[in-house]
C-alpha cells in the first residue's frame, strides 16, 4: 500500500504544471521598465482674433507620454502630442529635462519619432515587442502623465483588436489595440507594455462614445 500511495503521489506530481521560474507581477515590470517612459510638455503659438482685425499671439502648452527606444536618444510618442508643437522638452524620471525635435511623423498611423538633445546617464532604454502577439484577454499595462501625473501607472487587458480604418477614419493607417486599462488627458504617446516588458502599443485616443 505504501508502495502504490508514494507511486500515485509522484504520478500526481508530475501531472501538476510546473514552471522554471516564477512570473514577475506587475510591480516587479513596472519598476523595471519605468525609467524608459518620458514626460513630454509642449509649446505652440496661437494666433487669436481681436475684435480690430489684429490677431494676438499666445504660447498655448500641452502634455504627452513616450518611451526612448534606442539608446542615441530616439523617443517614440503619438503624432498628435508633438506635430504642431513650435517647443518640445523631454523629462526623465530622474527630473532631468532636455529638448527634442520631430524628426519623423506618420499622423495617419499616430506615431511620432523625437530626437532628444542628449540622453542622460543610466537612462534605460525600453525593448520594442511584436504587437503582432498581442492576444485579446493578455494583461498588459500603460505608464503615462494623465494631466500631467508623470510616472502613473493603470493595469488592464487588451480587450480588442482592430485593423486599419474600420475604427477611427482620421487615422487610416493605425491599426489599434482596444484596451480596459485606464486612459486620461495625458497618456498619449505614452507606451503599453506587455507583461514581458516590452513595448506593444503607444497610447493613441480615447473614445468615449
Amino acid at each position: 500500500m505504501a508502495t502504490r500511495l508514494l507511486t500515485l503521489l509522484a504520478l500526481a506530481l508530475l501531472a501538476w504544471p510546473w514552471t522554471p521560474a516564477e512570473a514577475q507581477s506587475v510591480g516587479q515590470v513596472f519598476r523595471r521598465v519605468n525609467p524608459s517612459v518620458v514626460v513630454i510638455r509642449t509649446r505652440e503659438k496661437d494666433v487669436t482674433a481681436r475684435s480690430q482685425g489684429q490677431g494676438q499671439v499666445v504660447s498655448v502648452s500641452g502634455v504627452g507620454s513616450g518611451v526612448l527606444i534606442s539608446p542615441d536618444g530616439k523617443v517614440m510618442t503619438a503624432a498628435h502630442v508633438v506635430h504642431t508643437a513650435d517647443e518640445i522638452s523631454v523629462e526623465f524620471l530622474s527630473g532631468e529635462v532636455v529638448g527634442a525635435r520631430v524628426i519623423a511623423s506618420e499622423p495617419q498611423a499616430d506615431v511620432s519619432l523625437l530626437q532628444i538633445e542628449r540622453v542622460p546617464a543610466g537612462t534605460l532604454v525600453a525593448k520594442l515587442g511584436d504587437s503582432d502577439k498581442g492576444q485579446v484577454g493578455d494583461q498588459i499595462f500603460i505608464i503615462g502623465a494623465p494631466y500631467g501625473i508623470g510616472h502613473t501607472l493603470s493595469v488592464g487587458h487588451i480587450s480588442g483588436r482592430h485593423k486599419p480604418n474600420t475604427v477611427y477614419s482620421g487615422m487610416s493607417l493605425a491599426e489599434f489595440f482596444q484596451t480596459d486599462a485606464a486612459i486620461n488627458q495625458g497618456n498619449s504617446g505614452g507606451p503599453m507594455f506587455s507583461m514581458g516588458g516590452e513595448v506593444i502599443g503607444i497610447v493613441s485616443h480615447i473614445i468615449s462614445k
